[in-house]
């Protein structure tokens, strides 16, 4: 294995936080100033050692939600010996217009925080928290530990049978809010997400979906984009150099 990507692999203790709720909870969260130190330490100071530039940048609005998504592409570079690296892609995304229990308002860290996800993209292809990434590091950091069971209490008596109530169906709103964070998570672009509603129910856009059609791409959102990002794969290899 490449001895830089070794040297990146493993963050301390204190540079990792668990996720305790949402979508993500008993995963890890890297803190982004580590990985910042990380390359600094192995190649440089910022600019000397490694940099990086901003490739792209969209909106894309959440109609259902009345939000606005900023989607962000990064180039990564970093410095071998006297040599500069080709551009390292990573892709991030979050929210510029939030709805949440405050009502609709802007967020004014939606920019930086998308270069922050961008550059983690990338930065973990050279192998910048490798170990947290493959759940070497999962019985340290990555799981919540299972508090011990509490005795069972004496069963108390049955009361009266409920009248069946048909199970509520999940609120399209919350079905692409999943959506969302999962594909902040898993570095999946707009592109991406679009290409997954086109293969599934031939809709070019969130606010054709239904609320059952919405719930089961949250369901099933993280193969769907494997599959996605199986083909761009493919598609890559096929292209002569």
């Amino acid at each position: 294995m490449n001895a830089h990507y070794e040297n990146l692999a493993s963050p301390p203790a204190d540079a990792v936080k668990q996720i305790t709720g949402g979508k993500l909870k008993g995963f890890s969260d890297i803190n982004p100033q580590w990985r910042y130190e990380a390359l600094t330490n192995e190649f440089g100071l910022c600019g000397v050692g490694w940099k990086f530039e901003i490739a792209n940048t969209f909106t894309e609005p959440v109609p259902a939600t009345q939000e606005m998504m900023i989607f962000v592409q990064v180039n990564l570079y970093v410095k071998d010996g006297d040599q500069w690296s080709d551009p390292i892609p990573g892709f991030g995304g979050d929210f510029l217009i939030v709805n949440d229990k405050n009502g609709i308002h802007g967020n004014d860290e939606g920019y930086k925080m998308a270069i922050t996800d961008a550059l983690g993209s990338a930065a973990k292809v050279i192998g910048v928290a490798a170990d947290i990434y493959r759940g070497r590091m999962e019985s340290k950091y990555s799981r919540p530990s299972e508090p011990p069971e509490p005795p069972e209490p004496p069963e108390p008596p049955a009361p009266p049978a409920p009248r069946a109530q048909a199970p509520k169906a999940p609120r399209k709103v919350d079905s692409l809010r999943a959506i969302a964070a999962a594909a902040k998570e898993l570095g999946a672009s707009n592109d991406d997400i679009k290409e997954v509603m086109k293969r599934h129910y031939n809709k070019g856009a969130s606010n054709e979906l239904t609320d059952a059609e919405a719930a089961e791409m949250d369901a099933n959102f993280v193969a769907w984009i494997a599959e996605v990002k199986d083909d761009d794969s493919k598609l890559m290899e096929d292209i002569p150099l």
